[in-house]
């Protein structure tokens, strides 16, 4: 039977490596990346149509009372072989603005509303001052992931973003046209999760490709392999971000 893995092809899995290309052609599973908005990515997991998946932590959030998945890894953050990731708070470099509550009533850019280090960070930070994002905000602004949000800023089409610090270090130009205001460290990195119709021998055998997976790319990348599940952080962020939207 063929097993399926639905992803979130954001995060930049490298599933047509070699590498991971032979081992889901040895194990008859088929690989589906989703693009942009992970709400259908949601929508399919809700409906219990993976095997496996790997997708942000809030996207996990929305199936976390259901027992039909379970996580199996963590991701390594590739800049410090964590399972912790640090998001950085952007503004232009000209801008006023020097404190996270200036922000109210301005326009955020967001990769999506599963996104960890561009939705989950900020909403997490207006909780600590008492609000919720949809209300603190004035607009948020889709854009395309990553560098695609830092462009929003630099053009004036938003005035703030949440991004991954790691991609905002790399391009020296971003500390030339943006600064720094705020950061959230430690947001949970991307999960793997198995569904109960995976077999238990199907299950360790990715758990354990999972764990010996490093990228080979010479170039920088965001994720570098994977690390043992890290649930007392998952559940915390879980916890709090339950809060958050009360």
């Amino acid at each position: 039977m063929t097993a399926t893995f639905l992803y979130d092809a954001n995060l930049r899995l490298e599933v047509d490596s070699p590498e991971w290309s032979a081992f889901l052609e040895d194990h008859s599973i088929r690989a589906c990346g989703y693009h942009g908005d992970m709400a259908p990515l949601t929508k399919q997991l809700e409906e219990h149509m993976a095997t496996f998946s790997y997708l942000p932590v809030l996207n996990y959030f929305h199936l976390r009372a259901d027992p039909v998945y379970e996580p199996i890894a963590s991701a390594v953050y590739a800049a410090d072989g964590t399972t912790g990731i640090p998001s950085v708070l952007i503004v232009p470099a000209g801008s006023g603005v020097t404190d996270a509550r200036d922000l109210r009533g301005k326009r955020l850019a967001i990769a999506h509303r599963f996104c960890t280090t561009s939705f989950l960070a900020p909403m997490l930070l207006v909780h600590d001052l008492g609000g919720r994002i949809d209300e603190f905000f004035g607009e948020l602004v889709i854009t395309p992931p990553y560098e695609g949000q830092v462009e929003a800023v630099v053009a004036g089409s938003a005035d703030a973003t949440f991004i991954q610090e790691d991609v905002w270090l790399k391009e020296p130009a971003y500390a030339e046209t943006t600064r720094t205001i705020a950061r959230r460290d430690h947001l949970p990195t991307p999960l793997f999760i198995a569904g109960e119709e995976a077999s238990l021998q199907l299950r360790s055998t990715v758990r354990d490709f999972l764990l010996n997976y490093r990228s080979a790319k010479n170039e920088p990348v965001l994720f570098s392999g994977f690390a043992p599940y890290d649930a007392a952080a998952v559940e915390e962020t879980l916890r709090i971000t339950e809060e958050a939207i009360a």
